[in-house]
């Protein structure tokens, strides 16, 4: 029997190697971070991923380790409007 759970929550996108297909992600909640492969990207229809990049996912925590699953890339305006900005930052 496994140790597994799953939750849904937000982050940061901390590196991301794509010769290696692996990258890791800080959860916005404060856990550990959780690693990110490149099967998964492409499962989920995104390209690739950078530093910085914001992201919204699920944890999978098996025997200890968290994986990053069903993750989608945050747009730049619903990034602005999670970080506490406004629709338009002139307004």
């Amino acid at each position: 029997m496994t140790d597994e759970s799953i939750i849904h929550t937000t982050g940061t996108v901390e590196w991301f190697d794509a010769e290696r297909g692996v990258g890791l992600i800080s959860s916005d909640d404060g856990a550990a971070p959780c690693a990110v492969h490149a099967d998964t990207l492409r499962a989920c229809g995104v390209a690739s991923l950078a530093a910085g990049d914001r992201v919204r996912f699920q944890v999978r925590t098996e025997e200890g380790k968290r994986t990053a699953t069903d993750l989608t890339l945050l747009p730049a305006v619903q990034r602005w409007e999670n970080e506490g900005g406004a629709l338009h930052p002139d307004a």
